[in-house]
């Protein structure tokens, strides 16, 4: 039997594990070292597909190990009169998904689309990264700051946040699940946006300004707007 401490320890250890892989794998480094191997056409066209499909896979598994740990503890549970109230966030975190979705194309998120104009023999000639810069990972493409981007820069972590802790019970194991997906998220966004100013530059430091990470009111979404169509 697994004890309270070893359990999530153990969730803990997870979610460090997910997150070493999941950081290492979107930094500039290992893409520029895959480029330099296996060539630009497998860089823009497979590893993004690669990349989600072991995100996936380890997601799925983390998201299922709580529930084979035995020992869990119960710490506070809303009256079953309230639950409603972290369902409701619940779906409003899963409508904000949808509507991010709707805003950028699925299945290049997903990889399938540069997998597809990789079989087609349309990156068969993509220049190589030069030293020090961005590698080619999918065709350029200006910075998304408009839709749920205006409200905030990370709207699907914003949403998984959301999600994670909009609880009708909090057990000792889904409170450090939460807690490492934060922390996981966090530290992500720490150094997805050095990435994205290296490759964006000035225009990324703008919308850096002037847009919220996480949690933005609606009120001045005009005013951002404006200040982000400026030339």
């Amino acid at each position: 039997m697994t004890t309270p401490l070893v359990g999530a320890l153990a969730i803990g250890l997870g979610w460090a594990g997910f997150g070493t892989i999941h950081s290492l794998s979107t930094r500039v480094w290992p893409k520029l070292a895959a480029e330099r191997l296996l060539g630009t056409a497998f860089l823009a066209g497979g590893y993004r597909a690669i990349y989600v499909l072991i995100s996936l896979v380890t997601a799925g598994w983390l998201w299922l190990l709580p529930g084979r740990l035995s020992g869990d503890i119960l710490l506070f549970s809303f009256p079953a009169s309230l639950w409603f109230l972290p369902y409701l966030v619940k779906a409003s975190a899963a409508g904000l998904g949808m509507l991010v979705f709707r805003q950028l194309d699925f299945f290049e998120f997903l990889g399938v689309a540069q997998l597809l104009r990789w079989r087609c023999g349309e990156l068969d000639r993509l220049p190589v990264a030069s030293p020090g810069d961005f590698p080619m990972t999918q065709a350029p493409d200006p910075v998304a700051c408009g839709g749920a981007y205006l409200w905030v820069r990370h709207p699907l972590n914003t949403g998984a946040i959301l999600w994670i802790w909009a609880q009708p019970a909090y057990t000792l194991y889904n409170t450090v699940f939460a807690l490492g997906l934060t922390l996981y998220v966090a530290v992500g966004v720490i150094l997805e946006e050095r990435d994205l100013l290296h490759r964006y530059g000035a225009s990324y430091a703008r919308y850096q300004a002037v847009v919220p990470a996480f949690i933005g009111g609606f009120s001045g979404l005009r005013a951002r707007k404006m200040v982000l169509e400026q030339p």
